[in-house]
């Protein structure tokens, strides 16, 4: 059964018409078997995390590498979401909403021993010079022309002396709680009553498999944007609140480049439909995103691709059918949650805007458009640019709390149906007395079926989260040399890698580089041929080595087992390429070794550097 099909037998097993939740004292054993099964969901997920170190490298990542406790956490944590939800105590759903967040994202904080994702590393960089000389570095890169949240993050490393690399490592669970809190505050003031704002929070912190939350702009960015639209909503009521948007809108304006214009596109609807105070909110929005785009033309011309008009274009992605079997594994999990929800979204607006379909509905066609914007919106940003290939990615990420409220009444009544008089459905503001039989296994296969759904898009989403956890996972050892790499490597230098993969450009000193060679730290996978080999023919690596030489600066070649799960997991080598290529440049009297660790081997070209 399909999650919109699901929704539809919800709304008429229900009794959609103008159905309406209560909240009564809830069933002792069904409060207990909540509460066990959450803390359960805990445990196991806490038990997990020291085996996660040693898990088993393979393409199909985390969920499927011999740690059975991360992907059963995230599935017990759903049932127990949904028993919370059953028992009605909203109490009980945040606290599963809690432990959903931490079961998906605690072994990002705790069971790895450095922050993951190599773009992280990039934002470390950009703190850390701010750090050392009060001001970003102009002329280097697109990061100082917005550069708010890398700012706030050097001033609170500073003012508390929690380092940065210590922020990222749990800035992901951090972001990702103050999400779900968010969403629960945008859904109340979208008008939804308290278990749905909680089941609308959970959704959006089970759903959201971007991966945005790590320590950059765009999560510091998209937390303040579902703020900004709360405000917007409460505005209508409440006109002073429209215009504390604006502070909000310029920190977001300052630090990164595309949310600006997912909430333009919001306001601008808003003010359409009258829902905003001001109503011309969008044009003090516009004035500050213009003026950014201004100062920073010449940036906005150099990285920017994509701008024409094609929507169909900037919405593709990487097909399913490249890379490894891990990969399309992943994507295929991704493209699932994706679709699952914009669809039961979209199939809740047409029962909004055409409330004689089934039944009757007690939201106003207002409300539904309303709704709309919040949840489709974001598409309009695909007719922008394509943002590297990801603008996709981000439409998603944008419309994921808009749907989700859309989502969350029906998946409410879909766990409570069936209940007799202890805060089940309601129709025509009487209860029954007397159920049918077959009420009652309509409710309870509901009930069951939306169980089962709400397990399966957990764990289709932990997959897509943790699918390519080998590829993006950073070590202490690979940190530490890479760091002392970089700070001690003389300017210029070249500093190679096979794979783009690994912590790069994290210290202040990736500028002194960077000011001279741009390119300084670029993969072998930009240089064109070198892609796909296998480096079976030694002659290969004589070859790279021999160009190397005549380069005139100092070469290091770093190989980690990183890297290696990169290619395999992105079908950049052939399997065991990378390690043929790292014999044969040991091999090589023309390169020495530095450093020979497990899983990080650092080489440097002799007679290009003392």
């Amino acid at each position: 059964m399909t999650t919109p099909t699901l929704l539809l037998a919800g709304l008429r097993a229900t009794g959609f018409r103008s159905a309406s939740v209560t909240v009564p004292r809830s069933r002792a054993h069904v409060v207990v078997a909540t509460r066990l099964v959450v803390v359960a969901a805990l445990v196991v997920a806490v038990v997990s995390i020291p085996a996660i170190p040693s898990a088993t490298h393979t393409t199909l990542g985390l969920l499927f590498a011999g740690v059975p406790g991360v992907p059963i956490a995230i599935g017990l944590s759903g049932l127990g979401f949904v028993l919370a939800v059953r028992s009605g105590s909203v109490v009980d759903a945040w606290a599963a909403t809690v432990v959903s967040v931490l079961c998906m994202r605690l072994p990002i904080a705790l069971g790895a021993g450095a922050p993951i994702y190599s773009w992280t590393y990039k934002h470390l960089g950009v703190v850390d010079w701010i750090q050392h000389h009060g001001h970003v570095a102009t002329g280097v890169d697109i990061y100082a022309g917005w550069p708010g949240v890398f700012a706030a993050i050097a001033w609170f490393s500073t003012a508390t002396g929690i380092s940065p690399v210590s922020i990222a490592q749990w800035f992901e669970v951090g972001a990702d709680i103050a999400l779900v809190g968010a969403v629960g505050a945008l859904a109340r003031s979208l008008g939804t009553s308290r278990l749905s704002a909680v089941t609308a929070a959970f959704i959006v912190g089970v759903a959201n498999w971007v991966g945005q939350d790590y320590l950059s702009p765009q999560a510091v960015s998209f937390l303040l944007g579902i703020v900004i639209v709360t405000l917007l909503v409460r505005s209508r009521t409440r006109p002073v609140l429209g215009w504390l948007t604006l502070p909000l809108f310029a920190a977001i304006a300052v630090s990164h480049q595309l949310t600006p214009y997912w909430l333009l596109v919001v306001a601008a609807a808003f003010g359409v439909l009258g829902t905003v105070r001001p109503r011309t909110i969008v044009v003090p929005f516009g004035i500050l995103a213009g003026l950014m785009v201004l100062l920073n033309w010449h940036l906005v011309q150099e990285y920017t691709t994509g701008q024409a008009f094609d929507p169909l274009a900037n919405a593709q992605t990487a097909s399913t059918g490249a890379g490894s079997i891990g990969m399309t594994v992943t994507a295929l999990a991704a493209r699932a949650v994706s679709l699952g929800v914009w669809a039961s979204a979209g199939l809740l607006v047409l029962a909004g805007l055409r409330p004689d379909r089934f039944g009757g509905t007690r939201l106003r066609r207002w409300s539904t458009l309303r709704l709309a914007v919040v949840a489709f919106a974001p598409f309009a940003l695909l007719a922008g640019q394509s943002y590297g290939g990801e603008a996709i990615y981000r439409v998603f990420l944008y419309s994921v709390p808009g749907c989700a409220v859309l989502i969350a009444p029906v998946l409410v009544r879909c766990i409570r149906a069936g209940l007799r008089g202890r805060g089940g459905v309601r129709t025509g503001g009487a209860a029954h007395d007397r159920r049918s039989t077959s009420a009652v296994l309509a409710g309870r296969l509901a009930l069951t079926g939306t169980a089962v759904a709400v397990v399966v898009a957990s764990l289709a989403s932990g997959q897509a989260v943790y699918g390519a956890w080998f590829s993006n996972l950073v070590t202490p050892a690979e940190l530490s040399v890479s760091t002392q790499l970089l700070e001690t490597a003389p300017v210029p230098s070249q500093l190679l890698a096979p794979a783009a993969a690994g912590p790069g450009r994290m210290t202040e000193q990736y500028v002194d580089q960077a000011r001279v060679d741009p390119q300084f730290d670029a993969s072998m996978t930009t240089w064109a041929g070198w892609a796909g080999q296998s480096f079976r023919d030694p002659a290969v690596e004589q070859k790279l080595t021999t160009a190397l030489r005549g380069g005139g600066r100092p070469v290091y070649m770093l190989i980690t087992d990183q890297m290696v799960d990169w290619a395999e997991y992105n079908g950049t080598y052939p399997h065991g390429a990378l390690q043929r290529l790292s014999g044969q440049i040991a091999a090589d009297p023309r390169w020495t070794t530095v450093v020979s660790a497990p899983g990080v081997v650092l080489y440097r070209l002799t007679g290009t550097t003392s």
